[in-house]
């Protein structure tokens, strides 16, 4: 896990343009994972439905995936 004064940094830098392309999409692909299981933390949370709350996490995963061709 990040800490937050990493993120800081990382967000800093991409501002700033100094971080490589590469670096970029990584950060873009782990953003789009970590709101995914966000999503899915949200999900279980209310619902309790742990099969209902994978099938969404595994829409929104392949979503990324699909994102980064």
């Amino acid at each position: 896990m990040l800490k937050r004064s990493h993120i800081l940094i990382l967000a800093l830098a991409l501002l700033a343009g100094a971080v490589p392309a590469g670096a970029q999409q990584t950060a873009a692909d782990n953003s789009c994972s970590n709101s995914c299981k966000a999503q899915y933390g949200s999900c279980y949370k209310s619902s309790q439905d742990r099969n209902k709350c994978q099938s969404q996490l595994q829409r929104c995963l392949e979503a990324c995936i699909r994102k980064k061709r």
